[in-house]
C-alpha cells in the first residue's frame, strides 16, 4: 500500500495521565443467545471482546439483567471505552447489583474519564464494602485527590490501606508517584520496589519504576521496565494505560536515538489512536533530532491544525526553524509558545538568541531581562548581549564592560539613565550626545552607555562605531577594547570581538571580564572545554566569583550535567545571595528538570533577596504556572508589571497568567498594551491574533497581521501569521496569496511548504511548481523532495515520484516512505528492484499494515504467494476497512489455493461497496473464483 504522508518521529517531558479515547468499534454481534458465565470465563482469560458480545447477546432478550450490565461494563472498561462502561455499570446498580460489586470499575471508569470529584463524591469511605473492596477504593480516591493535585489528601487515602494491608500495591504505586511529585526520588524508588517484591506482575508498579528512571536520565533502565510490562499476559490495565506506557517507551527510544524502535512504536500507538494529536509530535521530535528538519515541520503542523494552542509543538516548530536559520519564523513560533505556556523556559532563552541572530538586539535584551536585576547597569546590560549569544546552546555567557561609579550627582547621565529605565532610547542617545567631553571616567560612561543604547535600539553598525572611535582614541585601554568587542558581538562579527577581547586581555591580564568574554563566545562556537578552562581561570583569581559560577552552570547544562549545573547556581548564589542570574538559572533548570516546587521555593528565595526585584517577580510567577497554579502566578506577574511597566516581555506573560485563568478580557487589555507601545512585538501581536481569531473576528485577526507587515523588520512575520490565519479559516487562496508575498521577503523552506499546502487546498493548477523552484535551488533538501514525490504519487504521475524518490533514497537510503512508495511504484511497473526495497521497508517498520502490504505484493509478483499470505493475513487484520489489502489477501489465498477463502474475502470486499484502485481486477478475480460471467 502506497503512503502519502510523511512518516513522523521528544523532547523532555513525559504524558500525564494521557486518556486516549480508544473507540470500541465492529462488535461483531453473532447468533445465539449468550452466557454471562461464558462472558465471565472470556474476561477472566482477557477475551474482553468475547465477553462483550456474551453480555449483549444477553441483553437483547434480558435488558434487565444486572449480571450481564455488569459484565458489559467492565467489558467495555477493558476495551477501552470508559464512557460506555459508566453507563452500562449504572445499569447494573440500578438493575440489582449490589454497590461493591461495581464500585471499583466504576472507579476506574471515571479516573480514566479524568471526573474525580463524581468518583469521591460516588466512591465514600463509608459505604460498608467487604475489606478487599474497601481497599480498592480506597486507593481509588487517593488517585483522584492525586488528579486533583490535592496531595495530602491523596498521601492520607494511600497511607490508611497499608495499616490492614502493607503490601497494597496501588498504594505503594500511589505513594511512589506522591514522591516523584514531591521531588523524593529515593523514597518513590523504594515504594515501587515494595509494589514489586508484593506483586511482581503489577503492570502500573513496572510503569511506575520506568517513570522514575526515565526521569533521572536513565532511558535504557526506563525502556527495559517499559519493555517487561508490555510482555505480560492479560495485565490488569486500561488500554489507556498500556497507551501511556508505550509512549513512554517510544520517547525513552527515542532519548537514546533508537529511532527505527521508536517508530515502530508510533506506529502500533497509531492504530489504537490514529487522531492523537501528540503521536504527531512525537514523530516531529524524532524527526528533529535526525536532521529531519522539513518532515519535523510538515508533522507539526499537523498537531498545529488540530491543537493551535499546544505550547510544546509551538516551541519544536520554534527550534526547527531555527535550527533551519528561519529566524522570522523561529521568532513567530517561539513568542507563541512562550505566551502560551510558562513551562516552555527554554522558548525564553532560544527566542532571545533568535531575535539578537536578526540583529534585534533590544528585543533580545528585554526578553532576557529576567535574569538582571530590574533597571541593568551599562555592564550588567552588555552581559546580557553576550548571554544572548550563547543562549541558544543554553549556556548563556557573562561579559562586563567599562564604566566608572555612578555619578548621581550629573544630571545629564541621570536624565539619560531614566530615559533607557522607561524604554526611551532616542533620547537617551540625544541625552549622551550632548554630554560635554569630560575627564577619562566620564567619557568611559557616556561611551558604554552610548553603545549599549545604540545596541538596544538596533543600531550595530552606529555601537560599532563609536566603540571604534573610543578604543582608537585609548589603545591601552583594556575596558575600551573589551566595549569594541561586545559592540562586534552585537554586530555578529565574532572573529573581530575575540580579537578585541584578546586585546583587552593581553593589555591587563587581570581584567576577568575579558576572560569571561572570551568563555562567552568559546561557549557559543561549541568550544566547551575551551570555554570550562577561561571560567576557570577567572575562579582561580577570585575564587567566589559569581559571574564564572554561573556560567559554569550554564556549560554543565549544556553538556547535560544537571546535578554540577545546580551546585555551581548554588555556589553563586551561596557567593552572592542576590545574584538574580543564578537564582534564574536554578529557577529555570529545576523547571526543566520537571521541579516544579523547588523551582517555586527557589523563586521565593529569589524575591525574598529581592522584594522589589521586577525581574524576580516574573521569575516567581513563571514558577508558579510552571507548577500549574495560575492563580498564585497573578500576583507577582502583575507586580512585575507595576514596577516595570514597560518591559513587554513582563506584561505579555501576565497576559498568558490571565488567559489560562480564562480572563481573556485582562488579557487583552495587557496584550494591546504592549502593543501599542510597540507594534513590532510579534509575541504580543500573534496572542492577540489568536485571542481575535477565537472569537470569531478573523478581520480583527487579519489587521493585525497586516500591522505586523507595516514595518520592515516584522512584515514577513505578519504575511506569515495572516497566511497561517487563513488556513485556520480554510480560506486557502488568501492563505497563498500571503504566503507567497512572505517568499519574496523571506525565501525559506517553511514558507514555501505552506504556499504548497495553501495552494494545493485552494485547488489551482500545478501547485507543485513552488517545490520544483526551491528544489532547483536547494538540490540537496530530501524532505522537500519527498513531499514533492508524494504529490506526484497521489496525483498519478508515478513516473515523475520514482524519480524524486531515488533521489531521496541517494541520501536518506533508510527513509522508509521513499522505500515503501517506490517499490510499490517498481511492483506496478514490473520493475525487478520492487521487492529488495519492499523487504528493506518491512524490516524497518514491519507493524505498518501498508509497508506490509507493499512488501506482500511485491512477493506475490515475484511468485511467492505462500511467504506472502501470512503477511497479508496480519496486515488485513490490523487494517480490516483497507480495501486494497483485502483485495491483495484474496489474491494469495486463490493463489496458495484456498479459492473458498478467496471467495469470501471478495464477497466481502464487494458488499462493502469500497471503491479502490483494483477494484476491477478485484470483480473479475471473483468471478472466476465463483464461475459467474459478466454481465
Amino acid at each position: 500500500m502506497r503512503l502519502i504522508e510523511l512518516n513522523t518521529r521528544i523532547v523532555r517531558y513525559g504524558l500525564a495521565l494521557l486518556c486516549a479515547t480508544l473507540s470500541l468499534s465492529g462488535c461483531g454481534l453473532t447468533s445465539g443467545h449468550g452466557s454471562v458465565d461464558a462472558g465471565i470465563k472470556h474476561q477472566a482469560n482477557g477475551e474482553y471482546r468475547a465477553a462483550y458480545i456474551e453480555a449483549k447477546k444477553v441483553l437483547q432478550r434480558d435488558s434487565k439483567n444486572g449480571e450481564a450490565w455488569l459484565l458489559l461494563g467492565q467489558a467495555s472498561l477493558m476495551l477501552g471505552n470508559p464512557k460506555d462502561a459508566l453507563s452500562e455499570l449504572q445499569n447494573a446498580g440500578a438493575n440489582g447489583v449490589p454497590a461493591e460489586r461495581w464500585a471499583v470499575p466504576m472507579g476506574r471508569a471515571l479516573l480514566a474519564t479524568q471526573q474525580y470529584d463524581k468518583l469521591l463524591a460516588t466512591l465514600t469511605p463509608d459505604k460498608p464494602y467487604e475489606s478487599t473492596v474497601k481497599t480498592r477504593v480506597a486507593v481509588l480516591r487517593g488517585d483522584a485527590y492525586r488528579g486533583l493535585r490535592q496531595f495530602d489528601q491523596a498521601r492520607q487515602a494511600y497511607t490508611a490501606v497499608l495499616p490492614a494491608d502493607p503490601k497494597n500495591p496501588g498504594a505503594l504505586v500511589g505513594l511512589a508517584q506522591l514522591a516523584a511529585i514531591g521531588n523524593d526520588p529515593d523514597s518513590a524508588g523504594k515504594y515501587v520496589q515494595q509494589a514489586l517484591a508484593a506483586a511482581p506482575d503489577n503492570p502500573q508498579a513496572w510503569v511506575a519504576k520506568g517513570d522514575l528512571a526515565f526521569d533521572s536520565g536513565d532511558f535504557a533502565g526506563a525502556e527495559a521496565d517499559y519493555q517487561k510490562v508490555m510482555g505480560f499476559k492479560n495485565p490488569d490495565w486500561l488500554p489507556q494505560e498500556r497507551f501511556y506506557a508505550l509512549t513512554r517507551l517510544a520517547n525513552a527510544q527515542a532519548q537514546q536515538n533508537q529511532f527505527d524502535k521508536a517508530l515502530a512504536n508510533i506506529q502500533t500507538l497509531e492504530k489504537m489512536s490514529p487522531q492523537q494529536p501528540y503521536l504527531h509530535y512525537l514523530h516531529a521530535v524524532v524527526l528533529y533530532r535526525q536532521g529531519h528538519l522539513d518532515a519535523a515541520v510538515s508533522e507539526l503542523q499537523q498537531v498545529l491544525q488540530v491543537s493551535p494552542d499546544n505550547a510544546r509543538a509551538q516551541l519544536l516548530m520554534g527550534a526547527v526553524n531555527y535550527a533551519q536559520g528561519n529566524y522570522g519564523q523561529a521568532e513567530m513560533y517561539l513568542s507563541n509558545a512562550m505566551g502560551m505556556d510558562q513551562k516552555n523556559v527554554d522558548a525564553r532563552k532560544l527566542l532571545a538568541l533568535t531575535l539578537y541572530r536578526e540583529g534585534r538586539s533590544r528585543q533580545a535584551l528585554d526578553t532576557l531581562r529576567p535574569v538582571a536585576p530590574g533597571t541593568p547597569s551599562d555592564t550588567e546590560l552588555l552581559a546580557l548581549l553576550e548571554r544572548a549569544a550563547t543562549a541558544g546552546a543554553g549556556s548563556p555567557g557573562t561579559v562586563a564592560a567599562a564604566t566608572s561609579a555612578s555619578h548621581p550627582s550629573d544630571a545629564q547621565f541621570a536624565r539619560a539613565g531614566n530615559a533607557l529605565a522607561g524604554g526611551n532610547e532616542v533620547e537617551a542617545i540625544r541625552l549622551l550626545q550632548e554630554v560635554p567631553a569630560g575627564n577619562a571616567s566620564t567619557e568611559a560612561r557616556r561611551n558604554s552607555l552610548l553603545v549599549m543604547t545604540y545596541v538596544r535600539e538596533q543600531r550595530p553598525a552606529e555601537a560599532v562605531k563609536v566603540a571604534a572611535a573610543y578604543a582608537s582614541s585609548n589603545p591601552r585601554n583594556s575596558d575600551a577594547h573589551l566595549l569594541y568587542g561586545t559592540a562586534l558581538v552585537a554586530a555578529g562579527q565574532h572573529a573581530e570581538a575575540r580579537a578585541q577581547y584578546s586585546e583587552a586581555l593581553k593589555l591587563d591580564p587581570e581584567n576577568l571580564a575579558a576572560l569571561l568574554s572570551l568563555g562567552s563566545l568559546d561557549s557559543l562556537e561549541g568550544h566547551h572545554e575551551a570555554a570550562a578552562n577561561r571560567y576557570a581561570m577567572v575562579l582561580k583569581k577570585d575564587p567566589r566569583n559569581t559571574a564564572a559560577l554561573t556560567a559554569l552552570g550554564q556549560l554543565a547544562v549544556l553538556q547535560g550535567d544537571k546535578a554540577e549545573a545546580a551546585k555551581r547556581f548554588r555556589q553563586a548564589i551561596d557567593a552572592a545571595p542576590k545574584s538574580t542570574t543564578a537564582y534564574i538559572a536554578l529557577v529555570v533548570l529545576y523547571s526543566e528538570s520537571g521541579k516544579f516546587d523547588e523551582a517555586v521555593s527557589t523563586a521565593k528565595q529569589l524575591v525574598a533577596a529581592n522584594p522589589d526585584n521586577p525581574a524576580a517577580l516574573n521569575a516567581l510567577g513563571s514558577a508558579e504556572l510552571n507548577a500549574g497554579r495560575h492563580g498564585e502566578a497573578l500576583k507577582p506577574l502583575q507586580q512585575a508589571v507595576n514596577l516595570a511597566p514597560q518591559v513587554p516581555l513582563y506584561r505579555t506573560n501576565l497576559a498568558r497568567a490571565q488567559i489560562l485563568g480564562k480572563d481573556t478580557k485582562a488579557a487583552e487589555g495587557n496584550l494591546d498594551a504592549v502593543i501599542k507601545t510597540d507594534p513590532g512585538q510579534v509575541t504580543a501581536v500573534v496572542m492577540r491574533a489568536f485571542l481575535k481569531s477565537q472569537d470569531h473576528d478573523l478581520a480583527g485577526a487579519i489587521a493585525l497581521a497586516q500591522m505586523l507587515q507595516k514595518q520592515p523588520a516584522t512584515q514577513a512575520a505578519g504575511l506569515s501569521l495572516e497566511g497561517d490565519l487563513y488556513m485556520a479559516n480554510k480560506s486557502y487562496r488568501e492563505a497563498a496569496q500571503a504566503y507567497q508575498q512572505g517568499l519574496k521577503l523571506q525565501y525559506e523552506r517553511p514558507l514555501v511548504v505552506k504556499s504548497f499546502l495553501a495552494l494545493s487546498e485552494s485547488g489551482v493548477n500545478a501547485p507543485e511548481g513552488v517545490l520544483r523552484d526551491w528544489l532547483a535551488k536547494h538540490p540537496d533538501d530530501a524532505a522537500t523532495r519527498l513531499l514533492l514525490a508524494d504529490y506526484y504519487l497521489n496525483h498519478t504521475q508515478n513516473a515523475l515520484a520514482a524519480g524524486e524518490y531515488e533521489q531521496v533514497l541517494k541520501t536518506y537510503p533508510s527513509n522508509i516512505d521513499a522505500l515503501n512508495n517506490l517499490a510499490w511504484i517498481y511492483t506496478e511497473q514490473n520493475n525487478p528492484k520492487a521487492l529488495a526495497l519492499a523487504e528493506r521497508a518491512y524490516k524497518l517498520a514491519s507493524g505498518s499494515p501498508g509497508i506490509a502490504d507493499t512488501y506482500a505484493w511485491a512477493l506475490i509478483a515475484h511468485n511467492q504467494p505462500k511467504t506472502a499470505l501470512p503477511i497479508l493475513l496480519q496486515a488485513a487484520k490490523a487494517a480490516p476497512k483497507a480495501s486494497a489489502i483485502q483485495y491483495h489477501l484474496a489474491v494469495a489465498q486463490a493463489r496458495t489455493g484456498d479459492h473458498a477463502g478467496a471467495r469470501s474475502t471478495l464477497a466481502a470486499l464487494q458488499k462493502s461497496g469500497a471503491d479502490f484502485q483494483g477494484k476491477p481486477a478485484a470483480e473479475k478475480l471473483y468471478r472466476e473464483l465463483t464461475g459467474v460471467a459478466a454481465k
